[in-house]
């Protein structure tokens, strides 16, 4: 079983947002995007919810 959590992903320039997602990942996916200079904020554990678990691997952006 894979973990997925719900992760915002901000990458900043000059003081703006220039790209924001909404997203349900692996912490390896969030862990890319940090390494990336994206902002990373863990809504499930800011919420203290349970982590989701399926079979296979996958990327599912929540557009805002």
């Amino acid at each position: 079983m894979i973990e997925y959590r719900l992760y915002e992903f901000e990458k900043w320039q000059d003081g703006n947002i220039t790209d924001r997602l909404t997203v349900l990942a692996t912490p390896k996916q969030a862990t890319w995007y940090a390494l990336q200079g994206y902002s990373v904020f863990d809504y499930h554990e800011s919420l203290d919810m349970e982590p989701e678990y399926y079979e296979t691997e996958g990327f599912q952006i929540i557009r805002n």
